[in-house]
């Protein structure tokens, strides 16, 4: 993943937390699942960003796949979260 990657990724994660909608009520729990990944995953972009500044190559390829992971489960998981519309 390269710096430009990085910060796209980091951008595209926060547009996508700002896209959720404030609930009126209770979260089903499909909603709450992508919310958590959602957040998960722009957290584990952080850490990348921190490795990299620590110069920890071993941390950083860690949490690299560890983002690659849930990057797959949101976007596969978001074609089941109540039809919704949520970019990601």
């Amino acid at each position: 993943m390269t710096d430009k990657e990085l910060k796209n990724a980091i951008k595209e994660a926060n547009e996508a937390l700002d896209k959720l909608s404030r609930p009126s009520g209770p979260l089903s729990e499909s909603e709450v699942r992508y919310r958590e990944m959602v957040l998960l995953r722009q957290l584990t972009l952080y850490k990348i960003e921190d490795t990299r500044k620590q110069d920890r190559k071993d941390l950083e390829l860690l949490n690299i796949e560890v983002y690659n992971l849930m990057n797959s489960f949101v976007h596969s998981y978001r074609k089941d979260f109540l039809g919704c519309n949520h970019e990601t």
